[in-house]
């Protein structure tokens, strides 16, 4: 009971300012119209519906675990990161309200947002699942924990990294809720991004595990099954 209260709080305290810049970035002046849209309120739906599951599993959610492996650069590299994630929080509704950036062609736009909720969907939820999985192993730097253990259970019996799963689909998915072309840079920087940390990441986790992480290596896919 201590640990979802924990959890929930960490939660709220992560979640808020987000949430804020989203509606800050629509307007205060008339909110309404965001959820008008089934696209957007899905969106909020399925937000709300995560952050109640991880409180209720009692999630780990402290991403700036340093663990016992020297960072480098990994602050400033993630300091850009969460920088720009603010940045669009606020730009996306912003622009959506406004068609600043949109695809502006009816017949599809709303295909475009629905499409972006699927993503987001399977996105937030694959993270969800990889968090609980990782527990207090989970951190934003590649690195290890004291005592750290390779995870095989949950989603990561079939895939290495989950996370880096969810980064490509739920950037993109909610910037598709917003009808932005912005969508398709997002999606390039976010596999730039995950394609360098990914080899990063599998050296460590080889030069620690050894043959076990061979050995998991070989029965699971990176990223999709039976795709890569």
């Amino acid at each position: 009971m201590v640990s979802m209260f924990r959890s929930a709080f960490v939660l709220v305290a992560q979640l808020l300012p987000g949430v804020v810049l989203v509606l800050y970035g629509w307007g205060f002046d008339d909110v309404s119209p965001f959820f008008i849209n089934p696209a957007r309120a899905g969106l909020a739906v399925v937000a709300f519906a995560a952050a109640v599951g991880a409180a209720v599993w009692g999630v780990e959610l402290h991403p700036m675990r340093r663990g016992s492996m020297p960072v480098g650069k990994q602050s400033l590299q993630l300091g850009i990161l969460l920088l720009m994630s603010l940045f669009l929080l606020w730009f996306l509704p912003f622009a959506d309200r406004r068609k600043i950036l949109t695809f502006q062609q009816r017949h599809w736009q709303n295909y475009w947002r629905y499409a972006g909720l699927l993503l987001c969907c399977v996105g937030i939820m694959t993270r969800v699942l990889a968090l609980k999985a990782l527990g207090k192993y989970f951190s934003a730097y590649v690195t290890l924990q004291p005592n750290h253990r390779l995870v095989q259970e949950g989603v990561y019996r079939r895939i290495r990294h989950p996370l880096y799963l969810s980064l490509l689909l739920a950037p993109t998915g909610i910037a598709l809720v917003f009808d932005s072309w912005l969508a398709l840079p997002i999606l390039v920087l976010s596999a730039i991004f995950v394609f360098d940390r990914i080899p990063r990441e599998e050296r460590l986790l080889a030069a620690h595990f050894g043959r076990e992480f061979e050995e998991y290596r070989l029965r699971t896919w990176k990223l999709i099954p039976y795709v890569l």
